[in-house]
């Protein structure tokens, strides 16, 4: 059976949300990603989803409230057994320490700054390949 590839985007800005999600689209990484103002409705969202034919791939702000972008992997981490998961943290947060952090989650593939441009997706594409597929 072919996994099903489902991409998502979480960030508690409407206006980066709207544009990562018309970068995604235009780019043809995927006509119709997931989005969410809040990392508790991703989870909502994302756990159900735990099969071995998933593949999640996601697009993480750090700064949120409630559930930041670091509980959002905890919690991930600890519920999720089955589904391949491969996130892009993407924040305005220029920390040193951020950086170093996101590097210690074998789920985290990369780390961006806000706002995610078209080359990047097009690298993602090319670095990812038939995973995407």
């Amino acid at each position: 059976m072919e996994k099903l590839v489902n991409v998502l985007i979480i960030d508690d800005d409407p206006g980066v949300l709207f544009l990562h999600e018309l970068i995604i689209t235009e780019t043809k990484l995927n006509s119709n990603p997931g989005t969410f103002i809040n990392a508790e409705e991703a989870l909502n969202q994302i756990l159900p989803l735990d099969t071995h034919n998933t593949r999640m791939l996601i697009f993480l702000d750090i700064n949120m409230p409630k559930i930041s972008g670091w509980d959002f992997l905890e919690i991930l981490i600890k519920s999720i057994q089955y589904a391949e998961i491969k996130v892009i943290m993407v924040t305005s947060s220029l920390s040193k320490s951020d950086r170093e952090k996101s590097k210690e989650y074998k789920i985290v593939m990369d780390y961006w700054e806000k706002p995610m441009d078209e080359s990047q997706i097009f690298n993602l594409i090319d670095e990812l390949g038939s995973w995407l597929k």
